[in-house]
């Protein structure tokens, strides 16, 4: 037997252990996809709207990986009750193999006409993921916003960016514009030119006259001028509206950390007051 009828069973031998390698890293249908692959979801932190809006939705976003899956999501009162303040059963998200969409969760907000406190909140979490879904950020906080009262008021939101890799440059940031209240339009930075996280400020109840607030990022663990660009600037919520979106660009390094933030606050509302005025921008991925 020559050297070369010798090798041959090893390279056949060879071969048929590379195609069951192959098959067993198929997933979803999809050759070569790792079987370790992970879809990484995080729900918004905070999502704040006036009592005078019909619903109040949390953005569930996505990232990493399309593999399918799903993860349950439950709710917790707070200082809003159910039916009372609002109505929101839990339930359950899925995502089918290859799609890498947002999904929603929706409250109904119960309109009254009883003072309360300014704000008043309930959670949302998300569990029980199947085994292909890695749950980023867990819990949601709602917050209703009181229109029932004589005072107006203004708070801003704690956003999360969940890191999508991106193949070609950013483009330029967009600059601010005012967007439909929160519940109505999802902000995501996974999707938007220039990793840009739009952040919430939102009033208690609409003006007949433009209102001015002043908003500023600060230093955490993300770094002004490394991390992100930093915003001092007054914005205008437009007569009739009740929130106003603030566009934070960041930056390349910032997408190479995880679980670190900077901070927002409010400094100055024209129509009223500050109500829990500073929150955090997390990058996640």
């Amino acid at each position: 037997m020559t050297m070369k009828s010798r090798m041959l069973p090893a390279l056949v031998a060879g071969a048929v252990a590379l195609a069951a390698v192959i098959t067993a890293t198929t997933v979803g249908g999809q050759p070569g996809a790792a079987a370790a692959c992970q879809r990484s979801v995080a729900i918004d932190p905070q999502v704040t709207v006036s009592e005078a809006t019909a619903t109040l939705t949390f953005t569930v976003y996505t990232a990493s990986c399309a593999a399918a899956g799903s993860v349950g999501y439950t709710v917790t009162d707070g200082t809003a009750h159910r039916p009372a303040d609002f109505e929101l059963p839990g339930g359950l998200l899925q995502w089918p193999a290859g799609d890498g969409g947002l999904r929603q969760i929706q409250a109904v907000i119960v309109r009254d006409t009883v003072s309360e406190a300014l704000l008043e909140d309930f959670t949302v979490t998300l569990v029980n993921p199947s085994p292909d879904v890695r749950i980023v950020a867990a819990t949601g906080r709602g917050r209703i916003f009181d229109n029932d009262t004589p005072i107006r008021a203004a708070t801003v939101d704690s956003r999360l960016c969940l890191i999508e890799p991106r193949t070609s440059p950013p483009p330029p940031p967009p600059s601010p514009s005012p967007r439909p209240d929160p519940g109505t339009t999802a902000v995501p930075c996974t999707i938007e030119p220039g990793n840009i996280v739009s952040t919430p400020l939102a009033t208690n109840d609409p003006s007949t006259l433009d209102q001015a607030v002043t908003f500023k990022t600060s230093d955490g663990d993300l770094f002004a001028g490394l991390d992100y660009v930093a915003v001092n600037r007054t914005v205008v919520v437009p007569a009739g509206q009740t929130s106003v979106y603030v566009p934070i660009q960041l930056l390349p390094h910032a997408l190479t950390q995880n679980g670190k933030y900077f901070n927002v606050a409010i400094t100055y509302y024209s129509a009223g007051t500050v109500v829990t005025g500073t929150a955090r921008v997390t990058v996640w991925h």
